[in-house]
């Protein structure tokens, strides 16, 4: 049981196919998770899909993804708990996500699969354990409360105090997910910036400022905004590597710059001396903590969160090689979720 299922295949850059492959083996350690949505990732997983993993350790053919949702059906009896310590059960709803091992391919995080097999040769990291998912949220949401856990892990990092002012680049899942965090951590102004106009759309309701970094004048509206001073947090979403030298204009001294981006080429500062001699703290984080996706989804189940406003669409799996053509063709789409099920 459980050998074999249905997993979404990139053959080589720009070409995904679905087919039944053969699962790592089930025992009595293993946690087993049926499928119900999962994501396409906009940035490493689409970096993935068109090639472009930056030396990774990335080879094809692979299974990509780390956005998975579904229903426990099956657990060892030396199976792992959740990293709040409670014992799953058949039945359970849970955020599975990353599958780092498939005898037949490469795992490029592997979540895209109809049954997810929890075990600590396929899942070793604290983070990659399933997390139970609260009555009251939907597996939409919890499918992109993955990207959310990764954004409040730069928040943590970065540390915001009451009253700063905050300027987050990129509104992707991360960068929207930044700004609905950093005011609840107490920041006193948050900018959203982006150079596509539906995403500052839809960043407008959690930001009290909303700026197109496309616009020639971005950085003197910036600054107007927040009293002709600068920020004392950046933290840069985009993955844009020509994105963060830029950063310097938005900074004051003595602030913080996270980068929380996935970059593909390499980040050059220029005029180094400029941001030495600023006394800037930079920072960056990648992936999340133990416990963070926990910790996301009892604020959406709170109320504190919105993630209903982060993924776009969904279609079957079967459509998912339509889907990534389409996502790599038009990057104004936010998200878009698979669903395993009719």
């Amino acid at each position: 049981m459980y050998e074999k299922g249905k997993a979404i295949i990139f053959k080589r850059p720009e070409e995904a196919e679905v087919k039944e492959i053969k699962f790592a083996e089930v025992d009595d350690e293993t946690i087993v998770v049926k499928t119900k949505y999962s994501g396409i990732s906009t940035g490493t997983e689409m970096a993935v899909y068109s090639g472009e993993t930056g030396g990774e350790g990335v080879w094809y053919p692979c299974i990509p993804g780390y956005e998975e949702v579904g229903e426990v059906v099956y657990v060892g009896e030396k199976a792992f708990t959740t990293n709040k310590g409670e014992k799953l059960k058949i039945g359970d709803r849970v955020m599975a996500n990353e599958v780092r091992y498939y005898p037949d391919y490469m795992a490029a995080w592997g979540g895209q699969c109809s049954y997810a097999i929890k075990n600590p040769k396929t899942s070793p990291a604290l983070m990659d354990r399933p997390a139970k998912i609260p009555d009251n949220v939907s597996y939409q949401e919890a499918v992109v409360a993955y990207l959310a856990s990764v954004a409040k892990k730069g928040i943590d990092k970065v540390k915001i105090l009451p009253g700063e002012t905050v300027i987050v680049i990129g509104m992707g899942v991360i960068g929207l997910s930044a700004v609905q965090l950093a005011k609840l951590y107490g920041a006193g102004k948050v900018i959203a910036t982006d150079i596509l106009e539906p995403r500052l759309k839809l960043a407008k309701k959690y930001t009290d400022y909303i700026v197109n970094t496309s616009s020639p004048n971005s950085t003197k509206q910036l600054l107007e905004m927040n009293n002709g001073e600068k920020a004392d947090v950046v933290i840069e979403c985009s993955g844009d590597p020509s994105a963060v030298n830029k950063l310097f204009d938005y900074i004051k001294p003595g602030g913080r710059v996270h980068l929380q981006g996935q970059y593909r080429q390499p980040v050059i500062i220029t005029r180094y001396a400029r941001w030495n001699c600023s006394d800037l703290t930079v920072s960056a984080t990648i992936a999340l903590n133990p416990g963070g996706k926990e910790e996301i989804l009892k604020l959406i189940s709170e109320g504190k969160f919105d993630a209903k406003s982060l993924y776009t669409e969904e279609v079957f799996v079967d459509d998912a090689p339509k889907a990534y053509k389409k996502l790599k063709e038009n990057k104004e789409i936010l998200k878009i979720l698979l669903k395993w099920e009719d």
